[in-house]
């Protein structure tokens, strides 16, 4: 089945060794997946000025099982290949030779035993990880089993090894070099391991451990080697209670890779953590607009940038040091976030929403300014694409492999030097109305 946006009778020729044109691999709750193209306009919409590019949508040649939960894109055995994990248990590796072309070669395919995922009763498992890395394919399920598997040759096939964190996860992550990974959920607070050690463990071993109660143990499992503390009590000296909905890696650098780390919470904060200063969060962020708590975060195009959405339809960008207000909001959304993903190659974010719309934004500042530091107005709608369905992950394919899908694709980390450069950023207010004020006369007694 092919969907096509306006300005059909021009052909889209996708390239993915293009730096600067959006192309992006969209999976639905239908099991499909469907690679977006993008054309930009010689001429502005007429209906939508703000429109820029005009989107295609082609369904890939890949057999639709059950609702696609997870995608991820990276390379493994020297291979770019894109993971694909479904409700039903199974786990598809494809390869991407043939992506263009609408081709998906599957290399490998599992399923999980009844036993690691239920996908039939009455409360089914769902997976909250997928990466794709040198290491191997991590995936993971709410339980809190995790599961590394290295793809070998066509004799030898793929070897699997398993371990066990704690259950009630909501989000699962590995670094962008692989060499660790991160986990939190409810009332599982940010915990961070160490890839290689946590799978020469025993099975059994996190099980048996019982940390105290609410996870206020400090005895760290074998393999984890970083775990956050408890947040300051409020203003009622009550305990706030732990619900991690979603995290990202900040850095994409072999040395500081996975010491900073973002997430957000259903109680509408974001809290920042840099391992090595210390469990308590570096920075935090919180806003009572927040309808239902954070979503989803996703690492920005900018240095110190990060992307939130709530449970409505807010998508905002904050500024992850002492900004109090949002940096600016992105407008245009008419449903709840379902997916987000940033290209810092091509400048542009790609959005998934409920309203089964696939959203191409940009920021404020045009992609070719060189002027960072004016972040003043929102970003806007500038491509936009009837899917059929929800969006559940979205992958931007011209980035270097090893980027993950949707909630943890990274940047290049800013230098020491061009963190003054943030200083001078003006604070913008989401619901900041560019209106000029009215003044009203007072009426002269007579």
């Amino acid at each position: 089945m092919f969907y096509a946006a306006r300005f059909k009778e021009q052909p889209l020729t996708p390239s993915l060794d293009s730096p600067m044109t959006p192309l992006w691999l969209s999976a639905d709750a239908n099991g499909l997946l469907k690679l977006i193209s993008s054309k930009k306009l010689d001429q502005p919409d007429l209906k939508d000025p703000s429109i820029k590019f005009a989107l295609e949508a082609k369904t890939l040649t890949v057999e639709a099982r059950s609702p696609i939960h997870r995608v991820a894109l990276g390379v493994h055995n020297e291979q770019k290949l894109v993971a694909v994990a479904y409700a039903d248990g199974s786990t598809r590796i494809l390869s991407t030779s043939k992506l263009v072309e609408g081709e998906l070669a599957t290399v490998a395919k599992w399923e999980e035993t009844p036993k690691r995922f239920k996908a039939s009763n009455s409360s089914p498992d769902r997976w909250v990880g997928l990466d794709v890395r040198a290491q191997g394919i991590l995936q993971s399920n709410q339980r809190g089993q995790v599961r590394l598997t290295k793809l070998g040759s066509d004799k030898d096939g793929e070897t699997s090894h398993t371990c066990n964190v704690p259950m009630n996860l909501r989000h699962l992550a590995a670094s962008p070099s692989g060499a660790h990974f991160a986990y939190g959920g409810t009332e599982v607070n940010l915990s961070l391991w160490n890839l290689e050690k946590s799978f020469q463990q025993s099975a059994e071993t996190v099980s048996s451990s019982k940390p105290g109660k609410r996870g206020r143990g400090d005895q760290l499992f074998p393999g984890e080697i970083w775990r956050a503390k408890n947040v300051a009590h409020d203003n009622l000296d009550l305990r706030q209670p732990v619900d991690i909905t979603s995290l990202s890696f900040l850095s994409d650098t072999e040395a500081n890779a996975h010491h900073q780390i973002a997430i957000g919470n259903t109680l509408g904060a974001v809290h920042h953590y840099d391992t090595r200063k210390g469990k308590k969060p570096a920075g935090s962020w919180q806003d009572s607009r927040m309808s239902g708590g954070v979503a989803l975060v996703e690492k920005g195009i900018r240095d110190h940038e990060l992307y939130i959405a709530d449970s409505s339809t807010n998508f905002w960008a904050i500024d992850l040091r002492a900004s109090k207000e949002p940096l600016y909001s992105m407008k245009g959304l008419s449903g709840k976030v379902t997916s987000i993903c940033a290209s810092p190659s091509t400048g542009y974010v790609g959005v998934g929403a409920l309203d089964r719309y696939f959203r191409l934004l940009d920021s404020p500042v045009s992609v070719d300014s060189s002027q960072s530091d004016n972040l003043q107005g929102h970003g806007s709608v500038v491509g936009k694409l009837y899917v059929t369905a929800s969006p559940t992950a979205i992958i931007p394919l011209v980035e270097d492999a090893g980027s993950k899908a949707c909630t943890v694709l990274d940047d290049v980390v800013a230098k020491d030097g061009e963190e003054d450069d943030w200083n001078n950023l003006q604070e913008v207010s989401s619901d900041e109305e560019d209106l000029a004020p009215t003044s009203k006369k007072r009426r002269k007694k007579a």
